[in-house]
C-alpha cells in the first residue's frame, strides 16, 4: 500500500525539516523520518503525538496557512478554530487514528484457489441506495488517507448522476456528492475525471450540473472518444494502492445496478492502470483560469476565437462591456483600487472593445440586474470585485452615469443587445454569465460563486452550448427583442434613479 503518510504530507506542505521537528519534539531525527515514511507508527499514548500536533499547528501560524485548517474542517466540521486544545486533539487523533476499513458484508464462499487467479473480498452494494451508499463509503476512506493522493473517475454513465434528466429536477445525488468533492479538494487530494460519454446533444446540462466541481483546485477534466455500447456502462473510482469501486449498468436493467469495490492490490493495480492508459489517450476537456486574472483570460478569448464568427453573450458584465473606460477608471478610483489594478481593468475593457470591433456581438443581458439599481442605495458590483480583489460598491450615482453609459452604447448597436428578465428565462441557471461562438469557442463563470472561469474548445461542447443559446433566444419575448422598447426601458429606469 502506499507509503507515503498524513505527517510526511504536511511536512512537506508547510516546508518542514525533519531536524528541526526532532528537536522540538526532542527525539532523535531518525525517529521523525520513520514517522514520516510508515516505518513507525505515531505514538498515541505518551503524549508525543499531542507534541507533534502542537509543532505543527504553531508552524502553520507562523506561516499564515490554511493547510491543516483545511484538513480538519473537512473531517470534523465542528472543530473550534479558537480552541487551540480542539485542534491538537483533532490533528493527533488524524495523524495516527488507523485506515478505514471496507465493510465486512460480504457472503462467506467456500475456499477455492483458482490455478490463474487469486481469492478477493469484494464488497457488493445493488441499485439506487446501493450507489450513494458505495460512494459515500469510498469517498470516507480516501479522507482518511494521506492528502494528495490521486483520484481517478474515469465515467461511462455507469452512475445517472441527477437521478434525473432537467437541469433543475432532482438534484438530491448531485448535492450529496458535491459535499465530497469539495471536502476532497479542501483536503488536498486531486481527482482527474475522464468523461468517455460527452452527451453531444445537450452537453451544457452536465456541464451546468457539475460546474462548481469542474473549478475546484486540484480538478482536471478530461474526455475519452466515445465507447459505443448503449447496452453496458461503468464508473469506475480509483486510487493507486488503494481502493476502487466500480458501478456497472445496463440500459434494459435500471433496477439491477451493481457497485463492487476492490481493496486487494492486485485489482486495485488493474483498474489504476487502466485509468492510466486512458488518461494518456484522452483530451483536456476543460480549462479553467483564476476569474480574477481577466487580461490572461481575455488573451486565451481572442486566441481561440475565430475573426468576423458571431459571439452570444449572456449576462456580460454592465462595467466591463458597455461603460466608458473613463467612468470605469472614475469608479475604481472612488473604491481606492490600487493604481495597478486600475490599468490592468481599463487594459481589459480595451481588449473587449477590439474583440467587440472585429466580431459581430449578440448580447442577452439581465434586465432584473438595472431593475436592482432603482431599490437599493449601492450594489455591488461582482465581477469587478473579484478582479480587483477587494469590494467594488456602486453608488446611486455611478447606477445613473452606468445607464446613461449603456444608453450612449447602444446607440450605435443595431439589434445586438436585449435586456430581458432571467426570471422567465428558467434554462439559466442563477448568476451564469456565457460567451460562445460556433465551432470556435465557449466560456462561462459565476463570479458570485466560483473562484475561476471555464473555458473549452472540444467541438461537441461548443456546438451544444451554441445550440443552448440559440433556443434561448426563441424563449425571449419578441418585445423584448425591439430597440425602441429596450430604450424605453433605460430611460424609464434612468428616470427613477
Amino acid at each position: 500500500m502506499s507509503s507515503a503518510s498524513k505527517l510526511d504530507y504536511v511536512m512537506q506542505a508547510l516546508d518542514i525539516l525533519g531536524t528541526e521537528a526532532a528537536a522540538s519534539l526532542h527525539v532523535d531525527a531518525t525517529t521523525i523520518s520513520k514517522w514520516r515514511n510508515n516505518q513507525r507508527k505515531i505514538p498515541s499514548k505518551n503524549g508525543q503525538a499531542r507534541q507533534l500536533a502542537e509543532f505543527l499547528l504553531r508552524k502553520e501560524k507562523e506561516q499564515g496557512s490554511q493547510i491543516i485548517f483545511n484538513i480538519l474542517k473537512t473531517l470534523k466540521e465542528d472543530v473550534n478554530t479558537q480552541s487551540i486544545t480542539q485542534q491538537i486533539n483533532a490533528l493527533s487523533h488524524w495523524l495516527t487514528e488507523k485506515k478505514l476499513e471496507p465493510p465486512d458484508n460480504h457472503v462467506k464462499l467456500p475456499v477455492f484457489t483458482p490455478k490463474n487467479g487469486y481469492n478477493t473480498n469484494i464488497n457488493i452494494f445493488l441499485g439506487e441506495d446501493g450507489i450513494d451508499e458505495a460512494i459515500a463509503y469510498y469517498l470516507d476512506y480516501v479522507l482518511r488517507l494521506p492528502p494528495g493522493q490521486i483520484i481517478f473517475l474515469v465515467d461511462y454513465s455507469g452512475i445517472t448522476w441527477t437521478k434525473g434528466d432537467e437541469i433543475i429536477d432532482k438534484q438530491e445525488r448531485i448535492s450529496a456528492s458535491m459535499q465530497y468533492f469539495r471536502a476532497i479538494s479542501r483536503y488536498g487530494h486531486k481527482l482527474i475525471i475522464i468523461d468517455c460519454n460527452t452527451d453531444v446533444y445537450r452537453p451544457y446540462r452536465a456541464i451546468f450540473r457539475w460546474m462548481e466541481l469542474y473549478l475546484l483546485d486540484g480538478v482536471e477534466v478530461w474526455s475519452h472518444s466515445h465507447i459505443r455500447d448503449d447496452f453496458y456502462h461503468y464508473t469506475n473510482f480509483v486510487v493507486e494502492n488503494e481502493i476502487a469501486l466500480q458501478c456497472i449498468s445496463n440500459s434494459d436493467l435500471n433496477d439491477k445496478m451493481h457497485s463492487m469495490l476492490y481493496t486487494n492490490k492486485e485489482t486495485v493495480d488493474f483498474f489504476a492502470k487502466s485509468a492510466s492508459g486512458i488518461l494518456k489517450k484522452s483530451k483536456r476537456l476543460i480549462e479553467s483560469i483564476s476569474a480574477k486574472d481577466v487580461l490572461v483570460f481575455l488573451e486565451i478569448v481572442q486566441k481561440n476565437l475565430k475573426p468576423n464568427r458571431s459571439i452570444t453573450m449572456l449576462n456580460p458584465s454592465l462595467t466591463h462591456y458597455f461603460i466608458a473606460t473613463k467612468l470605469l477608471q472614475e469608479i475604481l478610483e472612488q473604491n481606492r483600487v490600487s493604481e495597478s489594478k486600475i490599468e490592468e481593468c481599463v487594459c481589459a475593457v480595451k481588449k473587449i472593445r477590439q474583440l467587440q470591433a472585429t466580431n459581430p456581438c449578440y448580447y442577452i443581458c439581465n434586465l432584473d440586474v438595472l431593475e436592482n439599481f432603482i431599490s437599493v442605495e449601492s450594489v455591488e458590483d461582482c465581477n469587478l470585485s473579484k478582479i480587483c480583489e477587494t469590494k467594488i460598491i456602486l453608488s446611486k450615482e455611478y447606477q445613473r452615469k452606468i445607464v446613461d453609459s449603456i444608453m450612449q452604447f447602444s446607440e450605435y448597436q443595431n439589434n445586438n443587445i436585449i435586456f430581458t428578465s432571467f426570471d422567465y428565462l428558467n434554462a439559466v441557471p442563477d448568476n451564469l454569465s456565457l460567451l460562445v461562438q460556433e465551432d470556435g469557442f465557449v466560456a462561462a463563470w459565476n463570479v458570485k460563486r466560483d473562484k475561476k472561469r471555464l473555458y473549452c474548445s472540444n467541438l461537441d461542447v461548443i456546438s451544444g452550448f451554441y445550440r443552448y443559446v440559440d433556443d434561448l433566444k426563441t424563449t425571449i419575448p419578441k418585445v423584448c427583442r425591439d430597440n425602441d422598447w429596450r430604450d424605453k426601458q433605460l430611460r424609464r429606469i434612468r428616470e427613477m434613479l
